[in-house]
């Protein structure tokens, strides 16, 4: 990397020489830089080698010499910012371009992909929006889900391959009896920070998790020496180990609360380590001390697109030439790309080729997602009270009348459903149904009747289906208002609304993960009994002790109309041609762990 001093005086050049080409001497040069002809020699190399400038030296005495400068001011700050983020200093070249959108996008376009440099491998992936939330035990996306499990462990993790418990932060457990479990803890185990896992950390985080739903029968949890502790449960629960899976029972250092930026800075004990989360970039770096398998991958850095899959020239009318000049298709590696960093209809418009590839290129990993798009009603607007009016919602917002609403070229990628799973097929009970507005509700008002609908921000396809949404209902003269909530306000159905449109996926085993859903999740929890509080706790007992599977309890729920499946989506994963071991999973995303780059 060039030096400050060197930029310095080529600024200092720029400024008395100008852009235009010139003919000038050695010593004209020394004097507008106050130096000797010795010295402007040097720098005049030194620029040239580092491609800022054009010197043709004429020999002879007053003989003068072509000059040409090749960088304005510009040019050399958008150099010198590429260089920084070459060298991983991400954060001193934000600095450097002063959060200037139109100046850092392109940029990082352009910086996506992968670099190999000294055994060292970075995996850049663009994404549309940030993760400011990593904090177990809290609502969290799919994309949060996946990332908390490479800087988390929990007691036990899930084998991806038999779907079943297995050792983790744990290496051994019994169950003393059925309300009595037994867990032992691996010694020497580290936190990113430097400290020493014990039992205070893993008492204190079950503790919490104890206020969760699913978690409401564990009674007590108590320390028997640095390595080992005792779950004491009011009920018993044969798979409590796979329980202990679940991502809000993830392990968190004992005095996590008083952390400063917990959330979007988390320490655990996992494979990965935050180093960096702000509104550009989520870098997280592997963790030397890991107590398991070491990451091959040195560094996963996911870049935040907001406006991913706009087109270049957007920023060409008030951006420099220069931007166009730099950026172009042949410089810009082949990205890690997931189906969830854009809208589909931002895919199949090309507009994202320079990250995605042409919506025709094969992709190398894909499959019809486990979970899916859905509709809630919820159960203490009036609008719902007769299941045939549930009913009515199935047959008006049909999936498959909707999905012949949206344009052509996305519907390949939409699958309509029946159920939650793609595997299993689910009905709403057939019988009588009625609109929840009688038929002179419209004839007598001159204002049409309103069904409010929810959805959580920052998700790139709600807008597309609550457009159609609405002008469905419109022709049986209702009015559909919508909320765009919060994910946190959306996740605990805090708010008025008699429709929720919501996406859910379910990591393996998927059957047991669909249960933990429903009967975890307080939006779920308020409505799919409609809001029968002993039916529910019914539910979960049942659920627990096994004598009800998780696909009888959605068939229930969807049979009495209170969930209705809208939609399947294909998940895609493309992956630079040089990375190994990226297989997609349930959560749409691939294992950093695993995950390496072959050298070419």
């Amino acid at each position: 990397m060039t030096s400050r001093r060197l930029e310095q005086q080529y600024l200092r050049l720029l400024n008395r020489v100008g852009i235009q080409p010139v003919d000038i001497t050695l010593q004209e040069l020394a004097d507008k830089l106050s130096c000797t002809k010795r010295h402007m020699r040097t720098l005049l190399v030194q620029m040239q080698h580092a491609g800022w400038l054009m010197w043709q030296a004429e020999a002879g005495r007053g003989r003068r010499s072509h000059l040409q400068l090749l960088r304005n001011t510009h040019q050399l700050l958008i150099e010198k910012a590429e260089q920084l983020l070459d060298s991983g200093d991400f954060n001193e070249a934000i600095a450097l371009l002063g959060e200037d959108k139109q100046l850092i996008t392109p940029l990082l376009r352009a910086k996506l992909g992968y670099r190999v440099r000294d055994d060292y491998q970075a995996l850049r992936i663009p994404y549309y929006r940030t993760m400011p939330n990593l904090y177990p035990g809290t609502p969290l996306r799919r994309s949060e889900l996946h990332l908390v499990r490479q800087i988390f462990n929990g007691l036990t993790r899930i084998n991806e391959e038999s779907g079943e418990a297995a050792t983790d932060l744990a290496h051994k457990w019994r169950m003393l009896d059925p309300l009595h479990w037994r867990f032992y803890l691996r010694p020497a185990v580290q936190f990113h920070d430097g400290r020493e896992l014990s039992s205070r950390d893993v008492v204190s985080s079950l503790t919490r998790c104890a206020a969760l739903p699913l978690f409401s029968h564990i009674q007590k949890v108590s320390q028997h020496g640095p390595l080992s502790l005792v779950i004491e449960l009011n009920q018993p629960d044969p798979r409590l180990p796979q329980l202990l899976a679940h991502h809000s029972a993830l392990i968190l250092p004992e005095d996590h609360a008083a952390q400063p930026d917990f959330a979007s800075h988390p320490v655990g004990t996992g494979p990965y380590r935050v180093a960096e989360n702000d509104n550009w970039h989520l870098q997280m770096k592997s963790f030397d001390h890991y107590f398991g398998f070491r990451g091959l991958l040195d560094e996963v850095e996911v870049l935040i697109f907001p406006d991913l899959a706009r087109q270049q020239e957007r920023l060409h009318a008030n951006g420099p030439v220069v931007l166009s000049e730099q950026l172009t298709m042949a410089n810009i590696q082949s990205a890690t790309w997931l189906s969830s960093s854009i809208s589909d209809i931002d895919y199949v418009s090309g507009s994202a080729a320079s990250l995605t590839g042409k919506p025709s290129d094969s992709t190398q990993e894909m499959f019809l997602e486990r979970g899916g798009y859905f509709l809630l009603c919820d159960s203490r607007s009036p609008h719902w009270h007769s299941i045939k009016q549930r009913r009515w919602l199935r047959q008006t917002l049909n999936p498959y009348h909707l999905i012949q609403r949206l344009i052509e070229p996305i519907r390949p990628f939409w699958v309509p459903a029946s159920s939650v799973l793609p595997t299993w097929f689910h009905g709403i009970d057939s019988g009588e149904k009625f609109s929840p507005f009688p038929p002179n509700t419209t004839s007598e008002s001159t204002e049409m009747p309103i069904l409010t609908l929810a959805y959580h921000a920052q998700h790139p396809e709600y807008l597309m289906l609550v457009t159609e949404m609405a002008h469905i209902l419109e022709e049986q003269g209702i009015k559909l208002e919508v909320t765009e909530l919060d994910y946190a306000t959306w996740a605990s159905g805090e708010a008025n609304a008699d429709l929720w449109l919501g996406t859910v996926n379910f990591a393996v085993p998927e059957e047991w993960n669909v249960g933990a859903w429903v009967l975890g999740s307080p939006l779920l929890r308020q409505s799919i009994t409609g809001g029968d509080e002993a039916s529910l706790q019914t539910y979960l007992n049942d659920w627990r002790n096994q004598t009800l599977g998780s696909e009888q309890l959605i068939r229930e729920v969807i049979a009495g109309g209170w969930l209705q499946p809208l939609f399947h989506h294909w998940m895609r994963l493309k992956a630079p041609e040089h990375a190994q071991g990226a297989h997609l999973n349930n959560l749409g995303w691939f294992d950093f762990q695993t995950t390496w780059l072959e050298p070419e």
